[in-house]
């Protein structure tokens, strides 16, 4: 069986409304996401959280999706094409300014193999982690799945346990968290031979349209949280679990492959987390 694995990432997409922090305005949009030091701080997240842990997977038979705008800065833009020199997993798509979900619906189906028998989806913001295993588990969680399949909808994994990292007043923290129905590592299993999109459906309530699954157990994502969020995290810390830091220390190593101190300083400092 042929089990296609296809995320997607947004990395500041320019888009009119849709988010929390921007409104129709292009101009006064442009403007707040390329702001150069919220450019930077986005980018040293992006480096530092997200592209490690993919890079490192142990399955590495899948596909990213990087979706920004078409008038990304160049300096910005090379920072991306850098990237997927070193992590043939990676495509870029540049997008002109249209609404968000039918831009990211339409640059996901460009990627979608329709050879496949089962389209496995995920989506990640760009602070974002999934862990080292992700890939793997996610084909063979397939077995749960399809005991729900359909023709027309998906069945949803969502993966509960994971870690929160925060940057405020630069001070870092860390701690678990156990999460329903949260963007990192939230899985669709589409049925292969058409195009379907997880860009129909909000994450938070996927539950109301398709069948899910809970799975608790290991760290399988990090959700960033700091001042560019669009998010503003009411969520966050509802179901925080205690945790002391050598034992966080041990669960970023063993799940992520990130070096707590490392990326302590990667987020708070000047260093350059791929030097």
């Amino acid at each position: 069986m042929r089990i296609q694995v296809l995320g997607l990432c947004r990395f500041s997409l320019l888009t009119q409304g849709d988010f929390q922090t921007t409104g129709d305005d292009l101009h006064r949009n442009r403007a707040i996401l390329y702001d150069p030091a919220r450019m930077e701080q986005r980018m040293r997240w992006f480096e530092a959280v997200c592209i490690p842990p993919l890079m490192w997977q142990t399955d590495p038979d899948f596909l990213l999706i990087i979706v920004t705008g078409a008038d990304l800065p160049a300096r910005w833009l090379a920072r991306l094409q850098r990237l997927a020199q070193v992590m043939p997993q990676i495509r870029i798509e540049q997008l002109p300014p249209a609404r968000h979900a039918p831009s990211c619906r339409e640059a996901l189906a460009r990627h979608i193999d329709l050879t496949a028998d089962v389209v496995v989806q995920f989506r990640m913001d760009d602070d974002d982690a999934v862990a080292v295993d992700y890939v793997r588990r996610v084909r063979a969680d397939h077995r749960l799945a399809e005991r729900l399949a359909g023709q027309h909808h998906p069945v949803v994994i969502n993966y509960t346990s994971g870690l929160v990292a925060e940057v405020a007043d630069g001070r870092f923290a860390l701690h678990a968290e156990m999460a329903q129905n949260w963007v990192p590592a939230q899985t669709f299993y589409f049925p292969g031979g058409a195009v379907r999109s997880l860009m129909n459906y909000r994450h938070d309530k996927v539950w109301t349209k398709a069948p899910t699954i809970a799975m608790p157990g290991r760290a399988m994502w990090i959700r960033g949280h700091h001042a560019t969020n669009d998010s503003r995290g009411h969520l966050i810390g509802r179901n925080r679990i205690p945790t002391d830091e050598a034992e966080l220390a041990q669960v970023l190593s063993r799940r992520f492959g990130l070096d707590l101190p490392a990326l302590r300083a990667a987020l708070t400092g000047t260093e350059d987390p791929l030097a």
